[in-house]
């Protein structure tokens, strides 16, 4: 049997000689595709002359085959590859995978392994006929014996070049090993996808922008293994989980199901282990994880080891240590497929193996799911303490489940607010309301003190959320405070103090009163991060001091806030919050290279979508707006807005929208962006203060960029004038220096006195542009631009650039002019988009016909070809020539082409 590469051969043991060049799937390596690095590394390696070739290592779906066929593509006419695979069935037998090769050799040529390694070498040189073999071998852990000796001496002897694919190389044959271990084999290891590598996949082979949620579930939930990737995806959108709209697909309402085509393939392989290696794989994925001794007590050691060396369970370097599975999603499906009864034994023997104090222990939500899965009774206490975990890791099915347990009146508060807790995790806040309504109705009127003041703590998160019903949040908590004080002396209420000062802090933040926040915490040490609560409040701390002016010393903090989050294992909720106010932080101060690092090295964690929260959706679309990418920030907001109609814990779904409204403007989507700027008048949630003055200044940019530019102006310049009387003069300054950039030179001075009072990068560049503006020196407006291109600011730099134009046109210099229109022109091709490039530079100074006169002359076009191409007369057009030259201040043709260089091939000329 005889086919390229390119096709997966049927069966065992087969091979497929051909000539690299013929492709069984046309156009298969024009197709982009991760990883190609990888590709380039298999190629070299395969190429250089050196050794014998290249081993991929990487577990089962992996990409292995891939990769390799892709390889073996490229290599050129000069090549023959003959592929093997070896199987299951084919490990059996002599010479298996090689079976179809040896078919055509004489019967005399097997009797011995040198004289069948003599024919095999005759055959392939006879079937090259000049050119380089390349020998894949597929599977190479499933060779036999004999064939992989076969496969090791063609190497040795240089008469192939070998690319192998195998799960591990412990498990290769040793002939094969050997090479590797002479340095003659290159190793070439494939791990997991990491989250860009699944994206950018799941793009290629779906078309269309995957939003962060439904790339980040299908990621967690294929643990980064490629064949898993592919079957879940196409698994999701059959089920309706992952969902396209207007050409983005985003996750829906429900979790990722682990069903079908995964489900087949994970069955298929626990059906290849022994009894005893099921056992332990199918308790560890019941259990979550065991400690070590534990398991050593209930599981033979032989069969751990050797789940172990194949990479399928993992021990932690804990004290005491745990075992695991190693892949979560293939736990997750085992787990599901084990039946009731065989459960319940698992259960039975993994408890008989415990210690009591260990069994005692065993409360983890997990844990307990396990032991009603088993038909066990769970005490109350239990129970909640599990709701309260679950909640805590954002798992609300589980918590709404064990709080159905729950059978008591001493639980009954606990319940209810875990149960709150739960439908607020899904923003289902009328069912966490009916929960605390009922629990009201239901509570006698000498309930305990600490149990009311839990409800009202609740109940003032609730009420800020909604703008109906925000103002009553402060009455609630002056009300918990009020009562507070008449508590009796003895009275145990340290803690309740400490939750109503955080929560208060909490309000003033989302309310945007941070002098209040400042006050309230005073007294706190910010170095000490030794607690969830302490890691919060510094967080607060830290906000407040960003948005009065203090950004250095705020984003100092912030970082040590952050890394004490990650590293002190808090509450999803808490770390989620604490990222977003950080990185809305970042973006608000202007550091979009710090934000965009925070936003990638927090996505290549494998932590579930719902620790990172909406920002998420959408910060790296808008460091990309500023960073001028704006085909690159359009549909990252567009799928975050799509997204954040979905699930928006942080009510970010309107800055999605503003932000996406700004970038569609910039890219001369009018209509889109006027669609969007319509939508936000219909939002029905309260977003926290900072984020909805980021909503705001992105409304107006978008507004002044739509043609509403006085009006824009005016609002601008308003808003900076609330918020710097509020105190919040890092958001004023934003708005400030938007009115400037936008062309209001009278604002030179106010946004000169403001950026004064904040320290940080963005307040020195805003200072440079408000003392270029006040003095119409376009020098120091081309120092702004440069600035504000070293922040990452391009739409910054394009309109200082813009304004060094009209100040160095308008004093007649016209060295500054040009330098100033090249810097233009620079920033505004980066951009691109109707709104930048050659018409934005030239529409405040020229005509449309003097720009079409222009753009021809600049080309090398004569006045005579000019005026036969615009039908109108020579001189009309040297009338025209001498406009333009006036107005950019030129004095050639030479010099026109090269203040308009970038542009000229690209214009519409009518």
């Amino acid at each position: 049997m005889f086919q390229h590469s390119g096709s997966l051969p049927a069966g065992s043991g087969t091979t497929d000689p051909v000539p690299s060049s013929q492709h069984s799937h046309p156009g298969w390596h024009d197709r982009p595709y991760a990883r190609r690095d990888l590709v380039a590394n298999i190629l070299a390696g395969l190429q250089s002359g050196s050794g014998c070739g290249v081993v991929l290592v990487g577990e089962h779906g992996a990409g292995k085959s891939f990769l390799a066929q892709r390889a073996v593509e490229q290599l050129g006419d000069g090549h023959l590859v003959v592929q093997v695979r070896g199987s299951s069935i084919s490990s059996k037998l002599p010479y298996g995978a090689l079976s179809v090769l040896l078919n055509d050799l004489d019967a005399s040529h097997l009797e011995h392994p040198l004289m069948v390694l003599r024919g095999l070498t005759q055959l392939l040189h006879s079937k090259a006929k000049g050119r380089r073999v390349v020998l894949f071998v597929d599977n190479a852990h499933d060779l036999d014996e004999l064939s992989t000796m076969m496969v090791a001496q063609l190497s040795a002897g240089g008469h192939v070049s070998l690319l192998a694919a195998c799960v591990d190389l412990p498990n290769v044959g040793g002939d094969i090993m050997g090479l590797w271990k002479d340095d003659m084999l290159r190793r070439v290891d494939l791990g997991p996808f990491d989250f860009t590598e699944t994206a950018t996949t799941l793009q290629h082979e779906y078309g269309g922008h995957f939003s962060h949620a439904a790339a980040r579930a299908l990621w967690n939930a294929s643990g980064g293994n490629a064949l898993f990737l592919h079957s879940l995806t196409r698994e999701q959108i059959k089920l309706g989980t992952i969902v396209r709209q207007d050409g983005t697909w985003i996750l829906g309402d429900r979790p990722v199901s682990l069903t079908g085509e995964i489900r087949d393939v994970v069955r298929a392989r626990l059906n290849r282990l022994s009894s005893g290696q099921r056992d332990v794989f199918e308790l560890l994925s019941l259990a979550g994880s065991v400690p070590l001794q534990t398991l050593m007590n209930v599981a033979n050691s032989q069969d751990m080891d050797a789940l172990q060396e194949r990479g399928m369970i993992r021990v932690s370097h804990d004290h005491p240590p745990t075992v695991s599975i190693a892949n979560p999603v293939v736990a997750s499906i085992v787990a599901s497929v084990v039946p009731p009864g065989r459960s319940a034994e698992l259960r039975r023997r993994l408890g008989a193996g415990m210690e009591e104090s260990e069994r005692a222990d065993a409360a983890g939500s997990k844990e307990v799911a396990w032991a009603l899965d088993c038909g066990e009774e769970v005490r109350p206490g239990r129970a909640l303490s599990a709701a309260k975990m679950a909640n805590d890791e954002s798992d609300p099915t589980a918590a709404l489940r064990f709080i159905q347990e729950i059978d008591g009146q001493e639980s009954m508060v606990g319940a209810a607010i875990e149960s709150a807790r739960a439908h607020l995790n899904v923003n289902n806040e009328d069912s966490a309301r009916r929960v605390l309504q009922v629990l009201g109705h239901t509570l006698e009127k000498d309930a305990e003190f600490a149990d009311w003041a839990a409800i009202e703590f609740l109940r003032a998160e609730l009420d800020k959320r909604q703008p109906a019903t925000a103002a009553q949040a402060g009455a609630r908590l002056l009300e918990i405070g009020r009562r507070l004080e008449a508590q009796p002396r003895e009275a145990n209420v340290a803690d309740l103090r400490e939750k109503l000062r955080s929560a208060s802090a909490e309000l003033a933040v989302f309310e945007g009163r941070y002098q209040d926040v400042l006050t309230i915490f005073a007294d706190v040490d910010t170095c000490d991060l030794g607690s969830e609560r302490k890691i919060v409040a510094a967080s607060l701390v830290c906000e407040a001091m960003a948005a009065t002016g203090d950004v250095l010393a705020a984003t100092a903090l912030g970082r040590e806030v952050m890394a004490a989050a990650v590293r002190s294992g808090i509450s999803d909720t808490s770390i989620r919050q604490i990222r977003c106010r950080f990185l809305l932080l970042l973006l608000l101060c202007g550091k979009f290279g710090e934000a965009s690092a925070c936003l990638a090295a927090a996505a290549a964690t494998a932590e579930p979508q719902a620790r990172l929260g909406g920002i998420f959706e959408i910060g790296q679309g808008i460091v990309d707006l500023h960073r001028g990418l704006l085909s690159e920030a359009l549909p990252k907001l567009q799928a975050g807005l799509l997204q954040l109609k979905v699930q928006d814990h942080e009510s970010l779904w309107a800055l999605a929208t503003s932000a996406g409204a700004y970038a569609a403007c910039l890219q001369g989507e009018e209509d889109k962006a006027e669609a969007m700027l319509s939508a936000l008048g219909k939002k029905d949630a309260k977003g926290a203060w900072i984020a909805e003055r980021m909503t705001r200044y992105y409304e107006l940019s978008a507004r002044a960029e739509l043609g509403q530019r006085t009006a824009a102006i005016r609002f601008l310049t308003a808003e900076a004038d609330i918020d710097e009387a509020a105190g919040a003069l890092s958001t004023g300054l934003l708005f400030l220096s938007a009115a400037a950039r936008l062309g209001d030179r009278q604002v030179g001075q106010k946004l000169a006195g403001l950026a004064t009072q904040v320290n940080g990068r963005f307040a020195a560049l805003c200072l440079r542009l408000a003392e270029g503006l006040k003095k119409s020196d376009s020098e120091q407006l081309l120092g702004a631009a440069k600035d504000a291109e070293e922040l990452g600011h391009t739409i910054f730099a394009r309109d200082a650039a813009r304004k060094a134009v009209s100040c160095a046109h308008d004093a007649g210099n016209r060295i500054s002019l040009r330098i100033a229109q090249r810097m233009q022109q620079s920033v505004e091709d980066r951009i691109g988009g109707p709104k930048n490039g050659l018409h934005s530079l030239t529409t405040s100074t020229l005509t449309a016909r003097e720009i079409e006169v222009a753009v021809r002359a600049a080309s090398g076009t004569s006045n005579r070809k000019i005026a036969e191409q615009i039908h109108v007369s020579v001189r009309t057009v040297e009338g025209h020539l001498y406009q333009v030259y006036a107005k950019l201040h030129v004095a050639s043709r030479a010099e026109l082409k090269e203040v308009m260089s970038g542009p000229v091939d690209n214009v519409r000329l009518g």
